[in-house]
């Protein structure tokens, strides 16, 4: 049976029908937290991300550094690597007759981004035999963050730990 409309009305009475949701109040303190945590986590993450590109761009150019004494030794043939720091590039070329083996950018257009690539000495020559020209030292450097590549006369490539 239903109630008539006297009876609801003595039912509903004293009660307080509010409608759900959130106030404004607190929608402005919850984008406030959310805010102040974006705030914190952004530059740990873009730190985190610069240290990984250096870290990686590093690795390549140690596989790199290995595969051009190899390929000196393959061809039977010297191999000359030209650091060009303005560019952030390195090419490995055939020493006699300046064909192009290989070519790397680390610019910020890259997928490594570096900020700055430097090398001790702009040139080195691997001879077939796997001996470089001399020694050098590469810095890999993206911000505040930089690791540093070498290579001995010997052929042995390494990288600074962290």
């Amino acid at each position: 049976m239903r109630p008539t409309c006297a009876i609801a009305n003595r039912l509903g009475r004293g009660r307080y029908n509010r409608a759900s949701g959130f106030s404004m109040l607190e929608m402005l303190i919850v984008m406030i937290v959310i805010s102040l945590l974006v705030g914190i986590v952004i530059p740990k993450i873009s730190r985190l991300v610069r240290h990984e590109r250096v870290n990686r761009a590093a690795q390549v150019l140690v596989q790199d550094l290995q595969n051009g004494f190899a390929m000196a030794g393959r061809q039977r043939a010297p191999v000359r690597l030209t650091f060009t720091p303005s560019t952030k590039t390195y090419v490995f070329t055939d020493r006699a007759t300046g064909t192009v083996l290989q070519t790397r950018v680390m610019s910020t257009g890259s997928e490594y981004s570096l900020t700055a690539l430097s090398s001790t000495s702009n040139t080195l020559d691997i001879l077939p035999n796997g001996i470089g020209s001399t020694y050098f030292e590469v810095t890999l450097t993206n911000g505040d963050y930089f690791r540093k590549v070498y290579a001995t006369t010997a052929g042995f490539v390494r990288m600074t730990p962290q």
